[in-house]
């Protein structure tokens, strides 16, 4: 009895570890049969959109000073690295003696007023003359050139010339025209000679080429450049497609050697310009930053990129943008799991950061999105969710 009791024992555990097999295998089969993805849920927060690109730092002022023909430099007051004032002296330049040749001509501008001033005078008195009536004269005393006084005689006398006294006149007044010609040539050159080169502004000698008792000239390099490296600004070449977003006074941030510094976009070129590449000439358009709080890390030449900010929003619902995918027609959608389904919701996405999306419509807070979905999600599809943000 006993053992016919302990026989049906071992019937009852072996029918219970056959189900628990099957259940196990059926359960096992079915996870088998779901597709893992990864998930994220839905979230209200701020999102930031940003433009990066990359630019060359220069001083928003830069003297540069060129010589372009063959001049003595007699002196240089300064050295490369040097702060000067704005008035300083940098150069001492050997310049030509125009003074002589500014006092002749000086000199001939009153001698041809004074010829002019002498034949209007002469004109003047012809015409009082002419004005004056002849007296009646006895016929035994007849007028005769011998009866004028020599003195007088001469002051009635037509000149010699050939020319009319009008004529006479008319070319003097020329010669005066000349004269002030002549006269203002020589002081505009006596202004254009430059004795001293100084600094237009406080700032820093960053080259210096000309050498001292030396003759210098060139047109690729300047004799000297100061440079203003408390006020510097980052120049970018824009895609004008890309430039359309941008605007003045739009926030930036300027990352170097680990660091971050504050911008401002100041001013944005009004016309694109042709710039040559590897690839031949591209279109694009000057934008320029200004870095707010340098602190001597970023200077003049240095590469470095720029973020600027190009919109913004608060409290708004976004995404993880790898979560989005589209389909030809150019619609978007998400794949939300419900109940271990994939369900495909169109949405429609607004403000784009570099790795989030705004969604106004399509989703909930609280909803989980498939990331990066494969070509197996389709809608309905069973999945298993792993590893997403809960």
């Amino acid at each position: 009895m006993e053992n016919k009791k302990s026989i049906w024992i071992w019937i009852v555990v072996l029918i219970i570890v056959v189900a628990s097999i099957y259940f196990i295998s059926v359960k096992n089969k079915e996870a088998g049969s779901a597709v893992e993805v990864t998930v994220s849920k839905v979230e209200k927060g701020d999102l930031v959109s940003l433009f990066s690109t990359s630019g060359i730092v220069e001083s928003k002022s830069k003297q540069e000073f060129y010589i372009f023909s063959p001049t003595k430099v007699l002196k240089v007051y300064v050295s490369v690295g040097d702060q000067v004032k704005k008035g300083d002296r940098l150069l001492e330049l050997e310049t030509q003696d125009l003074s002589i040749q500014y006092q002749i001509a000086k000199k001939q501008l009153e001698m041809a007023q004074i010829q002019l001033e002498a034949l209007k005078n002469l004109k003047q008195k012809q015409t009082e003359q002419s004005q004056i009536p002849t007296p009646s004269l006895p016929q035994q005393a007849p007028a005769s050139e011998q009866s004028i006084p020599h003195q007088t005689q001469a002051q009635f006398q037509q000149p010699t010339s050939s020319l009319s006294l009008d004529d006479q006149i008319k070319l003097q007044e020329k010669q005066v025209e000349i004269a002030e010609l002549n006269l203002k040539s020589i002081q505009q050159n006596m202004n254009k000679m430059q004795k001293y080169v100084t600094a237009d502004f406080d700032g820093t000698v960053t080259s210096l080429n000309a050498k001292e008792n030396n003759y210098f000239t060139s047109t690729q390099f300047p004799a000297i450049t100061v440079e203003d490296l408390q006020n510097l600004q980052v120049v970018l070449d824009v895609n004008p497609y890309d430039a359309v977003s941008l605007s003045e006074g739009q926030q930036a941030y300027i990352h170097f050697a680990g660091k971050t510094f504050e911008g401002k976009v100041n001013k944005i070129s009004p016309t694109a310009v042709k710039v040559m590449s590897q690839t031949g000439g591209d279109s694009v358009v000057k934008v320029y930053v200004d870095i707010l709080n340098n602190d001597g890390t970023i200077k003049p030449g240095f590469k470095v990129d720029v973020d600027i900010k190009i919109g913004e929003k608060k409290d708004t619902i976004k995404i993880p943008s790898e979560a989005i995918v589209s389909d030809k027609n150019g619609n978007e959608f998400v794949y939300v799991v419900e109940n271990g389904i994939a369900k495909q919701r169109k949405v429609k996405t607004g403000l784009t950061s570099d790795l989030e999306t705004e969604i106004l419509e399509g989703v909930n807070v609280g909803d989980k999105v498939i990331l990066n979905p494969s070509a197996a999600i389709k809608d309905g599809v069973k999945v298993m969710t792993k590893g997403g943000k809960e």
